[in-house]
């Protein structure tokens, strides 16, 4: 065996001459790098053939996902460590503190008090009152249901998505207006839906939906007999599957995710007498009323943005003509509301809702929920999603090396925006006019990085009394009534970083999440790029780190965020966030030419993406969906490559043409391979097969392997600096590979 390795690496990653001459840097630093990737390694692997498993694979044999997940890759056990980290700060909270960190402090201790009670108090009769305050009660569960008046109605699902954070019918939000950058906009929304879409419209997720079916029939009479309804099981079980029914044709309404990808389609203004002139049956005044309650009482904008204007016509008509009533829609949106707060039901219920849970997304944060079985780790999530910058200022306060690793990140993004930039120039599909707008954008783009410019660690009076003044009702609450406490916290943030950014002037610095969240992410509405702190760590950046590393992980971040802003939905939006030259059709800053010129590069990744399969054994078989992925792809391809350029640039001017240390066990990959090994361990995922499956009907990101060696296999240098011999899997002749955003010769 020790002979196969070695000829497989003399083949594939030659070693240096017998004579080396790097040095190996036994540093802290550098042995944490080096058990990090050999972590994941397989050197019984050839690169060239599956570089994915070579960098994955000892990570898939010996990772386990924890209970109560379906999936657990390195960014997965980053964000863990991030969170214990912010549990183990809240210990040092007293009455000194911030009164943000109080307040975060009460949330949390609410949340562990419930989360590790053996027999927490059954909330349904305060989820019940919550329902017939609004409703009348859940239809299907009131004996001789009243019905309401559709004003009523159509305020509640206001109400519901204002107050509880709930959507249903709608799933609106305020963000800048896309074509009124100084301000912000009401977007009203298509619904959500707890399955993936496909799941009601194609007919082999019957298995699914049916299970699906029968958890929220499970789940309701649990709750029935909870609060002593008097309702039989066959009349909730047909009173749901009618629920059922009605999301199917929803479902159906819906414009799919592949198909939302021209902001210009989805930029469709009215006024509210529009509104009723064009969907009469649906009761907008009402509506409006409850979702802006909290908002300005001149709620009348002088606009607001329907995103699918199909969607609301096919509801309009169900609703006019007679498809569905009113009852039929109110068990709908109360289903809605109970679910959401279906862990407070006793019994079995917390396990059933799960069930129905586990592919939703959450409202908050349009990420999938997580449900951990770990105390600390649920209720820091918790808070992190209702009090976002609770957790990240407690988060970056404990961090005493903050500036120093601040001021390195924006040093390297500074040479990953030069090199990307300078990627652009070798173009042959693009116009000087064009090139000049990629120019601007870059001059005009908003750099968040660390943490929000207003995190003051000296004084907080801004913090506490300004942005989080919604907040402090919470610390009236007994820490004991964690249902009391969940309701604050989803109305603080709807008021906070929601509906009622409605009344603000838009801030094109807005950080967009929490500080503490190991991610970052591009909005192109404000073409700004965000770097949490939190993002900081192994398997992405580590200070003491060698750069080859942390340029591969962070620089590689920070390049596919930069390269959002020229994906296929960036180069819609101009360089302080308005849409752009918006024509008939289309929006946009490049000429045709350009512009044709861009379709073609992006077709060339949606038509290589749509052929990768998952190695799904049982089951249908899935690929990814290269034009929902293509945005995330091409980030990924133009991200890697400025990343790499970038390292190149560093070590060329920075250390002066010298290369770094080598790892410690490590010693034959030098140190751009390190950068590329970096690169695909940061997306080694071991997945549960419907998890997979759920990322591939819905998820904007295709499945890790796809990203790392359909990427690599896109990238020329790679292949070089494996020695890969071209038409061997990982390196296809040049006109076979996609050229993202670069012409530029090896």
């Amino acid at each position: 065996m020790r002979l196969l390795v070695f000829l497989i690496l003399a083949l594939a990653v030659p070693l240096t001459s017998s004579a080396p001459t790097y040095v190996v840097n036994n540093s802290a630093g550098y042995q944490a790098a080096a058990q990090l990737l050999l972590s994941g390694l397989d050197l019984s692997v050839d690169p060239c053939q599956d570089f994915y498993a070579f960098t994955c694979n000892t990570f898939l044999k010996n990772a386990t996902i924890p209970p109560g997940s379906s999936r657990i890759g390195t960014y997965d056990q980053s964000q863990e460590l991030v969170n214990a980290q912010i549990a183990n700060s809240t210990k040092k909270i007293d009455s000194s503190s911030s009164l943000t960190e109080q307040m975060f402090l009460a949330g949390y201790q609410s949340c562990l008090q419930w989360f590790n009670d053996p027999n927490p108090a059954d909330m349904s009769n305060k989820i019940n009152s919550q329902l017939i305050s609004q409703l009348g009660g859940l239809p299907m569960l009131t004996l001789n249901w009243a019905g309401l008046d559709w004003g009523s109605f159509w305020k509640t699902v206001g109400v519901y998505e204002s107050s509880y954070g709930v959507g249903s019918i709608f799933s609106s939000y305020v963000s800048i207006d896309y074509g009124h950058k100084e301000k912000h906009a009401l977007y009203i929304n298509q619904g959500d839906l707890m399955l993936p879409r496909d799941y009601y419209v194609k007919n082999e997720y019957l298995s699914q939906m049916d299970d699906y079916l029968s958890d929220l029939i499970s789940l309701v009479q649990l709750y029935n007999a909870d609060i002593g309804g008097l309702v039989l099981d066959s009349d909730i079980q047909a009173a749901v599957t009618e629920a059922v029914q009605f999301e199917i044709l929803l479902a159906l309404a819906m414009v799919p995710d592949e198909l939302l990808r021209n902001y210009h389609q989805q930029y469709n203004l009215y006024s509210l007498d529009q509104l009723k002139s064009a969907y009469p049956n649906i009761g907008w005044d009402y509506y409006l009323q409850g979702a802006l309650k909290d908002v300005d009482p001149m709620y009348q904008q002088d606009h607001y943005v329907v995103t699918q204007p199909s969607y609301f016509g096919a509801l309009d008509s169900m609703i006019g003509g007679s498809r569905v009533t009113q009852r039929v829609l109110a068990n709908f949106v109360g289903l809605r509301l109970l679910t959401d707060y279906s862990d407070f039901i006793g019994g079995d219920a917390r396990a059933i809702s799960r069930r129905i849970r586990k592919f939703q997304l959450n409202p908050r944060s349009k990420k999938p929920i997580k449900f951990y079985d770990e105390d600390q780790q649920y209720c820091v999530d918790f808070m992190s999603t209702y009090m976002p910058y609770g957790s990240g200022f407690i988060y970056v306060k404990n961090i005493p090396e903050r500036d120093q690793v601040k001021a390195d990140v924006t040093r390297q993004t500074t040479l990953i925006i030069e090199s990307f930039l300078n990627m652009t120039k070798t173009l042959k599909w693009i116009d000087s006019y064009s090139l000049n707008n990629v120019m601007v954008k870059n001059q005009n783009l908003v750099k968040n990085v660390g943490w929000p410019w207003w995190f003051s660690f000296t004084n907080t009076n801004y913090m506490d009394n300004t942005y989080h003044s919604y907040y402090k009702p919470i610390l009236s609450i007994n820490q004991s009534d964690f249902f009391a406490m969940t309701l604050a916290l989803n109305l603080a943030y709807q008021q906070t970083e929601n509906f009622g950014l409605l009344e603000q002037a838009a801030d094109r610095e807005n950080f967009g999440g929490p500080p503490s969240e190991v991610n970052a992410w591009y909005i192109p509405e404000r073409n700004s790029i965000t770097f949490p702190y939190a993002a900081f760590n192994p398997p992405y950046y580590r200070f003491d780190f060698p750069q080859a590393f942390n340029y591969a992980g962070q620089g590689g971040t920070a390049g596919h965020e930069l390269t959002h802003g020229y994906d296929d939905e960036g180069v819609q939006f101009g360089p302080t966030g308005e849409l752009s030259d918006c024509t008939w059709e289309r929006c946009g800053w490049m000429d045709k030419n350009s512009t044709l010129g861009f379709i073609q590069m992006a077709q060339c990744v949606v038509s290589q993406y749509s052929e990768k399969c998952c190695p799904l054994s049982t089951g249908n078989v899935h690929c990814a969906n290269g034009a929902n992925t293509q945005g995330e792809n091409i980030a990924d391809l133009g991200g890697q490559q400025a990343a790499y350029k970038a390292y190149r640039a560093y070590i060329a001017n920075d250390r002066n043409g010298i290369e770094e240390d080598r790892l410690p066990g490590l010693e034959q990959f030098s140190p751009n391979q390190i950068f590329w090994i970096t690169y695909g361990y940061s997306w080694c995922m071991l997945q549960e097969t419907n998890n997979l499956v759920n990322q591939l009907l819905t998820n904007p990101h295709a499945p890790g392997s796809c990203r790392v060696n359909q990427v690599m296999q896109d990238i020329p240098e790679w292949g070089k600096d494996f020695n890969c011999a071209v038409n061997t899997p990982m390196r296809p002749a040049d006109d076979q590979r996609c050229h993202v955003w670069t012409d530029a010769p090896l």
